[in-house]
């Protein structure tokens, strides 16, 4: 079986992975879990808080459900055929999202679209891991890091164009909700179309054969479990996915209903968040290098704790804050991606990577999806704390705050070998300040001096 791709597969698994991606990107900033549209849809339709829970948790399937990729795999030597078929199946249903409501009452269209955007996002989450296995073996590991970036800039550019430009359109026409659900139900056709076409595409890119997993299932999902650090690591990942969980299926529709905030402006807070990640990407991986993932990752607890106050204290006329939030987040968020793939990948033999990384996702989206549906069926009444009246969602998002500080405890127990600890970063960056800001002042004085010699 030969390994590596010739110059030629190699420019064309590039060429069409950006070109697919880019329908693919279309589809999931449309109809893909954490979709404005489906939240904004549900809203109108008088969803429940335990409904819209359901919404939220449902995207987590995606991480619950990755082993299944393993599992379905393992006995083929070609993975492109079934890549393209489970998501077919998958993006084949989107268009479903937005007919029930032009055909059924309310209640039973919020049902019936839960019910077809769980299957679908089960579905996908299947294909997505075969998908990750596929560009692994078709991608070298020296090139992938540059690659992945340069692709993931291009297809959020054209996915944030699309959903602008969507969202513009619902803000304008969707003033009632019959005509909502006309929009709506054309998001979600677009999206669907655009899903399918990109398929078309990828079934055009380059495989190499992959050898049979012939290891015992039992096996391969306990071998992992089996090894200290890694249980540490996944305990880690339930616990502060668990946290960050609380309240997570209302932060957009806090935005329509308290804050009355358009679906352009909730996508124009997405884009900031993500542009959060960007900048200080480089940064993070300044200190991960120097001081190790664990101590990158405690700080990125600190912000998370940080950042849900915020919640606590916007209104309608100061949406401002929100976008500074939206910054900080987008920045802890980007951190805890690249720390998540650097502890599995430290840990884990390089031929079993693909299972490994699943079963610590299996951990992190259970955590989520179990306090998401908690949040929902367990919703806190409103309050009023030291003279401020939180809404019942703005509970949740105080709760969850103190929650993720609590992931310091299973954090601080994952053992990675020369990582530095909080406090000699702290120490350093107390040093820096004072050189940063005592330099000028001390060269200033010298200058002074000088001056007054002189004369």
């Amino acid at each position: 079986m030969r390994k590596g791709c010739t110059p030629s597969e190699l420019r064309e698994t590039f060429r069409i992975s950006i070109t697919e991606g880019v329908y693919a990107q279309i589809y999931i900033s449309l109809a893909g879990p954490g979709s404005v549209f489906l939240t904004k849809l549900l809203t109108a339709l008088n969803a429940t808080a335990v409904q819209l829970g359901i919404l939220a948790a449902i995207g987590q399937l995606s991480m619950i459900l990755q082993p299944l990729g393993i599992l379905f795999t393992r006995k083929l030597t070609h993975h492109r055929a079934v890549t393209v078929k489970w998501a077919a199946w998958g993006r084949a249903m989107t268009p479903l999202l937005g007919i029930f409501p032009l055909f059924m009452n309310d209640s039973n269209a919020i049902i019936w679209i839960l019910a077809t955007f769980g299957v679908s996002t089960a579905i996908l989450s299947i294909s997505a891991n075969i998908w990750m296995a596929w560009m692994a073996r078709m991608v070298p590991l020296r090139i992938r890091g540059r690659f992945f970036a340069r692709r993931n800039a291009i297809l959020l550019g054209f996915g944030l164009a699309i959903a602008f430009t969507m969202g513009l359109l619902v803000d304008r026409l969707g003033g009632d909700l019959q005509t909502l659900k006309y929009v709506t139900a054309s998001v979600f056709l677009i999206a669907g179309f655009m899903g399918l076409a990109g398929l078309k595409i990828l079934a055009r890119q380059p495989e190499k054969p992959v050898e049979l997993i012939t290891e015992p299932v039992r096996e391969l999902l306990t071998e992992p479990l089996q090894k200290k650090n890694f249980r540490k690591l996944c305990l880690f990942g339930l616990w502060w996915m668990l946290a960050v969980g609380i309240g997570a299926p209302f932060w957009q529709p806090f935005m329509i209903k308290v804050l009355h905030m358009g679906v352009t402006e909730m996508l124009l807070y997405g884009l900031t968040s993500t542009l959060g990640s960007i900048v200080t990407l480089r940064y993070w991986g300044i200190l991960i290098d120097r001081f190790g993932n664990v101590t990158a990752m405690k700080f990125a607890v600190l912000i998370g704790f940080i950042v849900p106050f915020v919640w606590l204290f916007v209104k309608p006329d100061t949406i401002w804050m929100l976008y500074v939030e939206a910054l900080a987040a987008g920045s802890m968020w980007g951190c805890a991606g690249v720390v998540a793939a650097n502890l599995v990948l430290a840990v884990a033999p390089e031929k079993r990577v693909q299972t490994w990384s699943g079963i610590y996702s299996a951990f992190c989206g259970t955590g989520m999806f179990i306090s998401m549906l908690l949040s929902g069926i367990l919703m806190p009444a409103a309050i009023t704390v030291a003279g401020i009246h939180l809404h019942s969602m703005q509970v949740l998002f105080l709760i969850t705050a103190f929650a993720r500080l609590t992931a310091l405890i299973p954090l601080s127990q994952v053992n990675e070998p020369e990582a530095g600890s909080l406090s000699a970063v702290l120490s350093r960056i107390r040093f820096w300040t004072k050189v940063r800001f005592l330099s000028p002042r001390l060269t200033l004085k010298k200058k002074g001096s000088k001056a007054s010699r002189s004369s």
